[in-house]
């Protein structure tokens, strides 16, 4: 019996990541077309849970290598500049456990799929057509993934409740096929097949979900081709409305949700990276951040720019970092190996940038309290290289001088990065996406 077409590419995937001893001949993908649910208004799965032949491929059921130990007076020795301790040459975290995978991954987030108090792993995978699900067993060990099917060059992925129903629902960005696809999740891990919605142009750069107002829940989606920022209404039963479009300038890379003016509605803030025009006129609006302020409806007021002062603005985190009740944000200059805290006004603009130096490249930004002084602290991702900066946060909303942690054996660059306490002993854990699968570095000796 010959293959139907979609089943091809499972296959080949497959046995790329050796999950699977053989594709079975009559597991076609669901509609005929590049992406399961076919199609841009419809599609999924049943509301008593559905199937899933053809959406995933299943992992091999056993886990990745587990939490190495850390006995005191053995691995665990020496201090770290702030009094810490150093395990394995990493202050404060244990010699990365790599959780090697197929497929190109590009982008990560976090939440709890089974609804069993544990953080799941999802990824993007740019070249497998496909989202890798990383179910957390508990006490540091992680299964090998199920691999669901997903559109072409996924490059951004989301979690989020969208039909409060207490399950959380995926969100995957399809870049080649200009589209952005949500999978109902059933709540043991598994999703309905998706239904795609339009999202014209190419490079999707980023997704977030929201809360901006109109009577629920919005999907905020960056196009850089077509300069634009799209918003998705989310109806009650978890479906997307038309999307709202706003301008967004050229090239547009990351952004995050906070509330920038203090009038408790929800902002958006944009990173806009180098283009050869920067500085062709006063107006250029590239090497920025531009902040959307809410109208409290689901729709923005234009944007407002603030410079960065040349460079090349990437990922970007927002928080009160000082004492005066404003919200700020950290921005990294991939061109000059920094980052920039900029101080907010309270309307939606920033001072001149504070610069920390940090790896080469710098492209991810995640903000957790790694040393447990109740001080928010920023990790960063380095594009080029191997390491993580650490930079720990002081009092009064500084920071101390960078530790570089090294985070994968390579040289080859760092996709992204996520924190949490996925074993619960207390201490924060990273999961350091790279080009061939995570990295986790596992949080104890402080």
């Amino acid at each position: 019996m010959s293959l139907p077409p979609l089943a091809i590419p499972l296959c080949a995937l497959s046995a790329m990541l050796l999950l699977l001893n053989a594709c079975e001949p009559d597991r076609g993908l669901p509609g005929g077309g590049g992406n399961p649910g076919g199609g841009t208004t419809g599609g999924g799965g049943k509301e008593d849970g559905g199937s899933d032949e053809g959406l995933v491929i299943r992992g091999d059921g056993g886990t990745f290598a587990a939490k190495p130990s850390c006995s005191s007076g053995s691995s665990c020795a020496g201090a770290c500049p702030d009094g810490g301790v150093i395990c394995a040459g990493n202050c404060g975290f244990l010699a990365p456990v790599t959780y090697p995978f197929a497929g190109d991954p590009k982008a990560i987030a976090i939440g709890d799929l089974e609804g069993d108090g544990d953080e799941d792993i999802v990824t993007a995978n740019n070249d497998g057509r496909s989202v890798a699900v990383l179910l957390n067993q508990g006490s540091g060990r992680f299964q090998t993934p199920n691999l669901w099917w997903a559109g072409k060059e996924p490059t951004s992925v989301a979690l989020a409740d969208l039909d409060a129903d207490a399950k959380l629902d995926l969100l995957v960005a399809n870049s080649g096929d200009s589209n952005v696809g949500v999978y109902r999740g059933k709540g043991n891990g598994d999703f309905l097949a998706p239904v795609t919605y339009a999202a014209p142009g190419l490079n999707l750069n980023d997704l977030v979900v929201g809360e901006f107002g109109g009577g629920g829940k919005s999907v905020a989606i960056l196009r850089g081709s077509e300069q634009k920022l799209s918003v998705f209404g989310v109806k009650s039963d978890g479906t997307l409305q038309t999307a709202v479009d706003h301008p967004a300038s050229s090239g547009p890379h990351a952004m995050v949700v906070e509330d920038f003016n203090g009038d408790g509605k929800q902002d958006i803030a944009i990173s806009y990276s180098h283009e050869p025009t920067c500085g062709a006129s006063p107006d250029a609006t590239c090497q920025s951040v531009g902040v959307l302020l809410g109208k409290g409806d689901g729709t923005f007021q234009n944007q407002l720019l603030t410079s960065t002062g040349g460079g090349m603005p990437r990922g970007l985190v927002a928080a009160k970092f000082d004492t005066d009740a404003v919200m700020d944000l950290m921005v990294a200059d991939a061109s000059r190996n920094q980052v920039l805290l900029l101080r907010g006004r309270g309307d939606g603009t920033f001072y001149e940038p504070v610069a920390y130096p940090v790896v080469k490249a710098p492209s991810r930004l995640v903000l957790a309290d790694i040393n447990r002084d109740t001080v928010r602290d920023v990790l960063v991702t380095s594009a080029t290289g191997n390491q993580v900066s650490l930079l720990l946060g002081q009092p009064g909303g500084t920071f101390a001088s960078q530790m570089p942690l090294t985070a994968w054996p390579q040289d080859l660059g760092l996709e992204g990065l996520t924190v949490s306490d996925f074993d619960k002993d207390g201490f924060r854990d990273m999961a350091v996406l790279t080009g061939s699968g995570i990295q986790m570095l596992w949080g104890i000796c402080r």
